[in-house]
């Protein structure tokens, strides 16, 4: 049990966190600039227009909808998603939703997650021993989910409706996740196994992940936490095992026949997690549970491996398929970020995120407006001020011109009018996790700006050495075990 003062102060920063509701507009006099007026409000500048920062620059020529599909989905699995959404937001509404079960992937939204979540939710709902009311929840906002190339044209090829409108995400909730505890039965983890601090008190009635064990909710039930290279494998596994009437020549379940859209779903989010199942991406239940989905599915005359391949590279197409994104697309598309109980008593918690791209900083750079560095921190800082992050830790991930695989780490920490931590505590704080990042046993190599000026305070930038393989699982535990002791 936390500390009353702990706990109220966890559940103010949550409320700075995106939930259902609207997101905060950002004031022009909380925005602040990158030169030596950094201390006073941009509005002050006549000759600085913060409007184009708020949005990250002009608006992103990036469809909404990035592939072609029918209004509304035509499947039997759209189908199901759909009815089953508005059922689930009318009894929401209605105050009778206690025996809901809300299934949800992990805030960055990625193809294993949502997945995921809509497999396991097909599967509870139609377990033939013990069907209950089950539906998959996005983390994301509605108007974020075209950030995912490859989350589009999946749910293209599974025959889902445009504008993703059979999936509920965390925008239309009529009730904000803090305040949804008491309301349903409780919520299943999938792809990750510690909920968001926003969830409060919610019950966790089951976790199926792939990632390190945190040792939460240990009762319950099923508590499947094993290494794989997608969690969907484990997710298939535990669908064939429950839905114990399904056939081979039929597939035949409590309800109907198991959709081909979602056994080639479940196919496709294997594929590119597992780079095709190659044998050094896999586990031996990425190859078993393929194996099962693929003789049930519309493939099954092919050969396995060549048709995983085949779907891989043209997922990862998509994926890579990411010119049209600006800076702020960029640091939304996969963030993931918490509330952190730290040691200080004037800031028991700080809100802390990770954003991950596979685009260097000096291409973003030149993807805001004016093509300068004081312009990606100035989006940056609007973005955060936005979702009330109080640090941020953005990650890149790409090769460089010759073919290098390469690394970036950039830390920023908020300070400053407008924001929760002053300019002491936040000078603090960026040290102690400077310390953290430079004494990690990870080669690094201070990054420069393109136009050689130094960076202002409390803003770190390294480029990781040749064939770095720390990539956010590696920094995100370090970096919130130096805030979590942070005193202050």
């Amino acid at each position: 049990m936390l500390p009353l003062q702990l706990s109220s102060a966890l559940v103010a920063l949550c409320a700075l966190l995106p939930t259902s509701a609207a997101l905060p507009s950002l004031p022009q006099q909380q925005t602040f600039g990158e030169d030596a007026r950094a201390f006073a409000p941009l509005s002050a500048d006549p000759a600085f227009d913060v409007t184009k920062y708020k949005d990250g620059g002009p608006p992103s020529p990036f469809p909404p909808s990035p592939t072609p599909g029918n209004e509304t989905g035509h499947g039997h699995f759209s189908i199901w998603s759909r009815e089953t959404k508005e059922e689930f937001l009318r009894d929401v509404s209605s105050n009778s939703a206690q025996d809901w079960t809300l299934v949800m992937g992990n805030e960055a939204g990625d193809l294993d997650s949502m997945v995921s979540a809509l497999a396991l939710a097909y599967t509870l709902s139609h377990d033939s021993k013990n069907p209950q009311k089950a539906v998959a929840l996005l983390q994301t906002e509605q108007d974020a989910l075209y950030l995912r190339p490859e989350n589009a044209l999946a749910l293209h090829y599974a025959r889902m409706a445009t504008h993703h409108r059979d999936l509920l995400t965390i925008d239309e909730l009529p009730v904000k996740p803090s305040e949804m505890w008491h309301r349903i039965k409780g919520i299943a983890l999938v792809d990750h196994n510690v909920p968001l601090s926003r969830w409060g008190n919610a019950t966790v009635l089951a976790i199926l992940d792939h990632h390190e064990d945190r040792g939460h909710a240990p009762k319950a039930h099923p508590r499947v936490i094993e290494p794989s290279g997608s969690c969907s494998s484990l997710i298939a596994r535990y669908m064939f095992e429950r839905l114990d009437t399904i056939k081979k020549n039929g597939a035949e379940v409590l309800h109907g026949k198991l959709p081909t859209e979602l056994l080639e779903l479940l196919l496709r989010t294997i594929a590119i997690d597992t780079s095709g199942l190659k044998k050094e991406q896999r586990q031996p239940v990425d190859k078993e549970s393929a194996e099962t989905l693929f003789e049930l599915s519309s493939w099954k005359k092919g050969k396995l491996k060549k048709k995983m391949g085949e779907i891989d590279d043209e997922l990862s197409k998509a994926k890579k398929n990411l010119a049209d994104l600006d800076v702020r697309a960029l640091l939304r598309r996969d963030w993931k970020g918490d509330a952190v109980e730290t040691a200080s008593t004037k800031y028991p918690a700080l809100a802390l995120g990770f954003a991950s791209s596979p685009v260097s900083l000096e291409e973003q750079i030149l993807r805001t407006p004016e093509g300068t560095s004081p312009e990606w921190f100035a989006i940056e800082r609007a973005w955060t001020s936005e979702i009330g992050a109080d640090v941020s830790v953005c990650l890149t991930n790409f090769r460089d011109d010759d073919g290098t695989k390469t690394r970036e780490i950039a830390l920023v920490v908020a300070h400053g009018f407008g924001k929760r931590l002053s300019t002491r505590a936040a000078t603090s704080l960026f040290d102690a996790l400077k310390h953290a990042i430079e004494n990690a046993g990870v080669e690094l190599s201070p990054w420069s700006r393109p136009d050689g000026k130094p960076l202002l305070p409390r803003r770190g930038v390294w480029q990781l050495g040749e064939g770095s393989e720390a990539s956010r699982k590696f920094w995100r535990p370090i970096i919130e075990k130096a805030a979590r002791e942070w005193s202050g």
